[in-house]
């Protein structure tokens, strides 16, 4: 018991000088999401993408989180892209 708790203390002290550089990657993150879920409302805004993924910040903020965990990119992508092939654009700059 002795020697796995010096092991994890080593492993939790190592996280605990990780965690700066970490943050600064999330907070990158978080603030790319925040403008291009801002965008995404401004952009589709009265239209049938606006109205179902885009309707309010929140909304547009979750619709761009799944985008980043790529769990229903193609959901999210294919109406706007079938509709106006520009729309393609937005979300491929983002997934760059």
């Amino acid at each position: 018991l002795g020697t796995h708790l010096q092991t994890f203390r080593k492993e939790l002290d190592s996280l605990a000088r990780m965690l700066p550089q970490v943050s600064v990657i999330l907070s990158v993150l978080a603030v790319l999401i925040l403008f291009y879920g801002w965008f995404g409302v401004v952009v589709f805004y009265d239209s049938e993408q606006g109205r179902r993924d885009f309707s309010n910040l929140i909304e547009g903020c979750w619709t761009m989180w799944i985008c980043v965990t790529t769990a229903n990119y193609p959901d999210v992508m294919m109406p706007s892209y079938n509709d106006n092939r520009l729309a393609g654009l937005f979300f491929v700059t983002y997934m760059i």
